[in-house]
């Protein structure tokens, strides 16, 4: 009997339509409602991460862009001073040898009419050469020794030179700087 009741029950609220269609308006606006909050919600948040990634992504090219054409520039400097390498090489050698130079810088000093009194190699090099203070003594040319350090096959910079002129004979002091690759 209780199932009959039931039964009965449950065909009887079935056959009210203006009931059964609230509960399926409810039901409907509640489904709509849940969907869209939860789905539109993730919708959203992935749509805003991917244009924040697109942003990155225009970013990224762009800088990558700019460093291909600076990396093009820096590759034809390359190779327009490509044909200055053995020149490079012949006046800027890779090793420091600092006693090969002061052998050539001592007949230099001989030639022009002085004599090494003392030679001075910094031990604190940096990319802007090694220094050397040299003293020479003796009555020489100092043009001639200032020439013929210019000549030099090696690079050779001059950043000062003081003339001490002394009762028996003249003082030089010479601060030069020289350079390896």
């Amino acid at each position: 009997m209780r199932k009959n009741t039931i039964k009965n029950s449950t065909a009887l609220l079935f056959s009210n339509e203006p009931l059964l269609s609230k509960i399926y308006v409810f039901w409907a606006l509640v489904a709509v409602f849940l969907y869209g909050l939860f789905g539109i919600g993730n919708l959203t948040l992935s749509l805003i991460q991917k244009i924040n990634l697109y942003k990155q992504m225009t970013q990224i090219n762009y800088d990558l862009n700019v460093r291909l054409q600076k990396l093009a520039k820096l590759s034809e400097d390359l190779e327009s001073a490509q044909k200055f390498t053995p020149v490079l090489a012949s006046t800027v050698p890779e090793e420091l040898n600092t006693h090969s130079y002061m052998v050539d810088f001592m007949q230099q000093a001989s030639i022009a009419g002085f004599s090494v009194k003392n030679f001075v190699v910094s031990s604190e090099g940096t990319i802007e050469g090694i220094p050397i203070t040299a003293i020479l003594e003796g009555n020489g040319d100092l043009a001639t020794f200032v020439s013929g350090l210019e000549g030099f096959r090696r690079v050779t910079v001059i950043d000062s030179v003081i003339l001490k002129t002394l009762p028996s004979a003249n003082e030089v002091t010479v601060n030069l700087r020289i350079f390896n690759l």
